[in-house]
């Protein structure tokens, strides 16, 4: 009997096609993710937020600002209410994110010089709805009075370029790198869909080695692999690492060519990243397998472990501005290198030289199981775990 890596790869093919489980986390489930996420945010930034409008004035000018603040392409004024309680009971109830309020004689005092107050009101608990609101009203109402100050300037006999360095001093030359669009969906996507393709190598890792320890067939798995773990190892997880790079690198294809996402480096250099990272989370699942030779705890740990990668990778809250203790922490996850790959090669267009030292660190993952060979060899041969 032929023994050594292809052996134990075939052996891994056939494991994989008689169990559905195996297809369904290494396709099923990766292109559903693909899908979900490709269609989910389709529009790039949430449009025609339902928000309440309360006209205390009624007049040419505040029916102006309603319909200026209606055209926009976030806020759509769904109620024109009559007061403050009614439209405090909608934000309440989840009807509407915000709401503005138009005192009485507003027309009156824009016209004598008085300087009337518009406010409005926005609901925080969603944070995204709430941030769009107020930066469109804030934007709107502040074009609104800068036209109107203009319009006075001018009937006071000032001539347009006194009256513009007037209203506005300093003017702002804002450049956004990136993502210029500010599409939602080119921050969110472009981590979360291939981060939970990563979430699913090393779960899928953490089963397939855990499923032969758990039914007594590892001493069978190591006597084809020569009694080599190593050699076991690489047999075993070359089939995962083959198809969850091939889902990592459709991902890629379908975020630049279908969706249009932003490409200013070399994407081949961005693939690259992404197959070390499928190896560094098959590492890491290898390693919690080591420590805990129990199915159902290693699984538990690394769920755990690849959940919480989400959260302090630096995607959606800045490391910098993390806890000193808490930016040590996110050194532990690949995910946050894969997030430095990705904002280098495809947004800021860095090459290797400039990007190699990441690489480094997602290589160094990769030797992570040296330090529990020995134990998990043991759990392989003794059988003397737990294997409920």
């Amino acid at each position: 009997m032929k023994k050594g890596i292809i052996p134990v790869f075939k052996r891994e093919m056939q494991r994989m096609c008689s169990r559905p489980i195996y297809i369904m986390m290494t396709i099923v489930i990766p292109v559903v993710i693909i899908v979900f996420f490709a269609t989910f945010l389709d529009k790039g930034v949430p449009s025609q937020l339902p928000i309440a409008v309360i006209d205390f004035d009624n007049t040419s000018s505040s029916r102006q600002i309603v319909r200026t603040i209606s055209s926009g392409q976030v806020c759509n004024v769904r109620y024109k209410l009559s007061s403050y309680e009614t439209a405090k009971n909608k934000m309440q109830s989840g009807d509407i994110y915000a709401f503005v309020v138009i005192p009485r004689n507003f027309q009156r005092d824009v016209i004598n010089g008085i300087q009337p107050e518009v406010v409005f009101y926005t609901e925080y608990a969603h944070y995204l709805a709430g941030s769009l609101i107020m930066r469109e009203l804030s934007t709107t109402l502040a074009t609104l009075s800068a036209g109107v100050n203009l319009k006075l300037r001018l009937a006071q006999g000032q001539n347009e370029n006194m009256a513009m360095s007037q209203i506005q001093p300093i003017r702002n030359d804002v450049h956004i790198i990136g993502n210029p669009t500010l599409d939602y969906s080119f921050y969110l996507s472009a981590i979360i869909m291939p981060g939970l393709i990563f979430l699913m190598t090393l779960i899928c890792t953490i089963y397939a080695i855990g499923l032969e320890l758990k039914f007594a067939t590892s001493k069978r798995w190591l006597i084809l692999a020569d009694r080599s773990l190593l050699k076991a190892l690489a047999g075993k997880l070359l089939p995962y690492t083959i198809l969850f790079s091939f889902m990592e690198i459709f991902a890629h294809i379908v975020l630049e060519k279908m969706l249009g996402f932003p490409v200013n480096g070399n994407p081949v250099l961005l693939c690259l990243g992404s197959i070390l990272t499928v190896l560094s989370y098959q590492a890491i699942g290898v390693f919690i397998t080591g420590c805990l030779p129990v199915l159902r705890d290693a699984l538990s740990i690394g769920a755990f472990y690849g959940v919480l990668g989400f959260t302090i990778a630096g995607f959606t809250y800045p490391n910098l501005a993390m806890l000193p203790a808490v930016q040590s922490y996110t050194l532990l996850y690949p995910l946050k290198y894969y997030y430095s790959l990705y904002c280098g090669i495809r947004i800021n267009g860095l090459g290797f030289v400039d990007t190699w030292n990441i690489f480094l660190c997602l290589m160094a993952y990769i030797f992570l199981p040296l330090l529990i060979i020995i134990r998990l060899k043991k759990a392989a041969i003794k059988l003397n775990y737990s294997r409920d």
